[in-house]
């Protein structure tokens, strides 16, 4: 059994991230840059105004106030996409936010602070030379780096990309997730129960919507019974995945036999199984592949071990893939609100807990369930609280770690 900071360091070790793609920038929300992006040309491309109101020339302007107006000619217009008129001295042209700055003019005056009468502009008060114009490269200039690679586009990166003339771009690849679900015990949606012993799966969809989540292609494979035939079957159709994601058995029972089978059918190299983890030690991580491009994780059957084993280990492995530079979860920290005991501490455990932000502090709030197959104390949770190996208990007012698993921040 080795530690969760040893577990995760292997697993980023061995996972590596998949080649590059072009994709349209409507389908790029998300994914992660392959390229570096450059500006084509200034931005702005020439000098234009940031209001509506009058281009002038600074020197007709000066001294202008409510009781001693400019009075200016009004000649010609400005207009975003046209070619203004030269400014003459002693006049006034109307312009538009993001029209081209007439030749001959340097400043502009928003419309509120002038009144026109038939021809005449009255200009109400003195701004400084170059007020309201938006200079030539002032956002970037050609040439710039704009977004390197690595980034992950969110809309004001697609909105850079459009700007540039990008209408397709190189991203990371997706991978392609599948997910088997094993037990005798286990029935899909819609299975009729016909014995006590069963129960309905909650991990097949919570794996399946919490790959959806981290941006990946999730695909349900089956469910498998606990039988050596049935688990060889639905191994083949993994073997076009890029992650194999099993749900239960990788215990010691008797017929927990996953762990044995993705070696011999797909020829994993198992690196570890079981962690000193709480829940989820017996989490099994391997590769596979070609070169050992693909990776497994035979994840434990009780529910809440599941999805927590999936935030710690699995997620960080999938951002790899998908090429985030910091897959990792980041960690905060954090007042606990109230006392926390346990009474084993052989163990990294992460809690279930609530997080919320106030008074420039998150504050923490342990939940009181904790076992590892009581998956509705997950429905308030939003965070898990890391309590380090020998440590029993944690008092209220004292800081803590944690990890966020239903946001980014």
């Amino acid at each position: 059994m080795i530690a969760y900071e040893e577990a995760l360091k292997i697993v980023l070790e061995k996972t590596k991230p998949l080649g590059n793609e072009k994709v349209f920038i409507h389908q790029a929300l998300n994914r992660i840059l392959a390229e570096d992006i450059h500006a084509d040309r200034d931005n702005p491309p020439a000098d234009n105004s940031g209001m509506d109101g009058f281009a002038v020339r600074h020197e007709d302007i000066i001294g202008a106030s409510e009781d001693n107006p400019a009075a200016l000619k009004i000649i010609g217009e400005s207009k975003a996409g046209d070619l203004p008129p030269k400014l003459e001295k002693g006049a006034a042209i109307p312009i538009y936010t993001g029209a081209l700055i007439p030749e001959g003019a340097d400043t502009i005056i928003q419309k509120e602070l002038t009144k026109v009468e038939g021809s005449i502009v009255y200009i109400l008060k003195e701004l400084k030379k170059g007020a309201n114009i938006r200079e030539k490269g002032g956002d970037y200039k050609a040439g710039d780096l704009l977004i390197p690679k690595g980034k992950r586009l969110r809309p004001a990166e697609i909105g850079v990309l459009s700007s540039v003339n990008k209408a397709t771009v190189y991203v990371k690849q997706i991978p392609r997730v599948g997910i088997i679900t094993t037990g005798d015990e286990i029935l899909d949606i819609g299975e009729n129960i016909t014995k006590e012993s069963q129960i309905r799966t909650s991990n097949t969809y919570s794996l399946y919507t919490q790959v959806l989540e981290t941006g990946a292609i999730p695909t349900i494979i089956g469910f498998a019974k606990d039988n050596p035939e049935d688990i060889k079957e639905k191994l083949k159709w993994a073997k076009n995945c890029d992650v194999l994601l099993t749900t239960g058995g990788v215990s010691v029972g008797e017929y927990d036999l996953v762990k044995d089978f993705v070696s011999k059918e797909l020829n994993v190299s198992i690196h570890f199984w079981k962690v000193a983890l709480k829940p989820g030690k017996p989490v099994a991580f391997g590769t596979w592949g070609e070169d050992g491009e693909k990776i497994f994780f035979g994840i434990p059957g009780n529910p809440v071990a599941s999805m927590v084993v999936y935030e710690i280990l699995v997620k960080p492995a999938i951002k790899k893939m998908m090429g985030y530079q910091n897959p990792e979860n980041k960690i905060f920290t954090g007042i606990l609100t109230e006392d926390f005991k346990r009474k084993s501490a052989d163990r990294l455990e992460f809690i279930r807990a609530y997080v919320e932000y106030k008074e420039d502090n998150f504050y923490v709030k342990p939940f009181t369930k904790q076992a590892s197959n009581m998956l509705t104390s997950m429905l308030n949770a939003n965070a898990l609280v890391l309590v380090d190996i020998d440590i029993h208990q944690i008092e209220a007012g004292e800081k803590v770690r944690f990890i966020f698993f239903d946001r980014e921040i």
